[in-house]
């Protein structure tokens, strides 16, 4: 069913504050821009705001935090890269098409015939939250790394430094950065602190200025615009500035210092984004949205010293778990929404929250109206946020991969490990590392919760892709 958003009767009281300028004169459109920022592999644990883990200083996270909501049960849609993103801008479980894995995102994606289109893809007649934006008069921009079909065009109105699935972070002596505006096999992945030669630009310095310059085209046009600023840090290749070295010297590694170098360049560069809305005056009528893929991972595809140990890169910081699982560490991530001529600074939020409902909060605030034969599965937080309405957002969420996956309702947490496996139970109130299986103990709540997830899994089609998998896809 249509289903149209709008903001007039959602944002009237509890934790709302008047609008106010920071300066900038306001369009007569005072509909909000929006920013969407999301990284690749940042860990739960990995920020200040969520429990610093004495890893690096993330000063404007924390910033974003400080300033607007910060959800402490915010999941993604998977533990790995593609399908996570695919229900980020789908706003739609990514099973719903036959995307499970990252396998699934990859296609006929690298043979330089993609097969798929922004126009003709498995996507069919469901569009983006990007496309429902634009439809409603955004203009809409994409920096970064993206895993959906027709790469390397977009269904942006604005594509730059689009990655599929990795890229390098600096770039080789012709100016090209592997991995970023048409893929490769993924082979160049040398560990080293850069830049080799004086002037190269490092990658997250270069997504930060094309996010900026994006801000400052749109702003000076008096358009709204939607900005996804897609990092891949810190996702491996490990390639950190050499000048953050000191920042570094601390932790105990050579690989932590490296990820945490990293990290703090990704930060770096979401405070010059943060800065640029400062000093255009548009800061408080600008949703921005923080929130990594999935949990932390270990380092793979790249040239691993034989005397580095096999570590875990970042930290999922109470949570059990990591990238590709379902435990809390995998889905559970680090997640903040600050907008503030509407939502009050400083705030936690509590209850389950998932990337699918970002299609439907945006879309409520731009008063966009949701595109015909768009399913979502997300809901508008904004009147939770507003204290308008009350209880859980999510009855129940889902993840699933091939016979793995889990299920959340209420505290109540099911874990499918693997196929054919004794399912397991946790109370996630009582039990946030999820160390004590209470299957034996309440096989009621079991038994419902795993045909919930049964049902869940059989509803949909069977994985994409089944094909022999490019190198960069191992």
């Amino acid at each position: 069913m249509k289903t149209v958003c709008r903001l007039c009767s959602l944002l009237l009281v509890g934790c709302l504050v008047t609008a106010a300028g920071v300066g900038g004169a306001a369009r007569a459109d005072n509909r909000p821009n929006v920013v969407l920022i999301y990284a690749d592999d940042m860990g739960y644990g990995d920020a200040g705001c969520y429990g610093d883990t004495n890893l690096v200083p993330t000063p404007h996270i924390d910033r974003l935090a400080a300033g607007g909501v910060r959800f402490t049960s915010g999941y993604v849609t998977a533990p790995i890269c593609g399908p996570s993103r695919y229900g980020l801008l789908m706003g739609a479980y990514p099973q719903r098409i036959g995307v499970q894995n990252n396998w699934d995102t990859f296609g006929n994606l690298g043979s330089g015939d993609t097969g798929e289109t922004p126009e003709n893809n498995r996507l069919g007649e469901h569009r983006l939250v990007n496309q429902a934006l634009s439809a409603a008069g955004y203009r809409s921009g994409l920096v970064g790394k993206y895993n959906l079909p027709g790469y390397p065009r977009t269904s942006f109105d604005e594509s730059h430094s689009v990655m599929f699935f990795a890229g390098d972070y600096f770039p080789d002596h012709t100016g090209f950065y592997d991995g970023v505006g048409r893929q490769t096999d993924g082979s160049n992945k040398e560990i080293y602190w850069g830049p080799l030669r004086k002037g190269d630009e490092y990658l997250t310095d270069r997504l930060g200025r094309q996010s900026v310059e994006f801000i400052e085209r749109e702003t000076e046009a008096d358009n709204p615009f939607f900005l996804y600023l897609a990092f891949n840090a810190p996702h491996s290749p490990m390639q950190a500035k050499i000048v953050h070295r000191g920042v570094v010297k601390h932790l105990k590694t050579e690989a932590t210092k490296m990820y945490g170098a990293m990290l703090y360049s990704m930060d770096e560069n979401i405070g010059l984004v943060l800065d640029a809305l400062d000093r255009l005056g548009i800061a408080d009528n600008t949703i921005v949205v923080f929130a990594s893929d999935n949990g932390p991972s270990f380092a793979y595809n790249v040239e691993w010293p034989e005397d580095w140990p096999r570590e875990l890169m970042g930290s999922a910081g109470p949570l059990r778990g990591h990238k590709g699982q379902y435990y809390e560490g995998g889905i559970r991530v680090p997640f903040i929404m600050r907008w503030p001529d509407r939502l009050k600074a400083g705030s936690t939020y509590d209850r389950a929250v998932s990337t699918l409902d970002l299609y439907p909060t945006f879309c409520a605030a731009a008063g966009a109206p949701i595109p015909d034969n768009t399913r979502l599965d997300g809901v508008n937080l904004l009147p939770y946020l507003s204290g308008e309405k009350a209880g859980d957002p999510h009855e129940v969420l889902y993840w699933s991969n091939a016979g793995r996956g889990a299920v959340r309702r209420g505290d109540w947490k099911l874990y499918a490990g693997q196929p054919g496996g004794k399912p397991q139970l946790y109370n996630l109130a009582d039990d946030l590392a999820e160390t004590r299986n209470l299957a034996a103990k309440h096989p009621d709540v079991l038994a419902e919760l795993h045909q919930a997830y049964r049902g869940f899994v059989e509803s949909h089609p069977p994985q994409l892709y089944k094909g022999k998998l490019p190198n960069y896809a191992k």
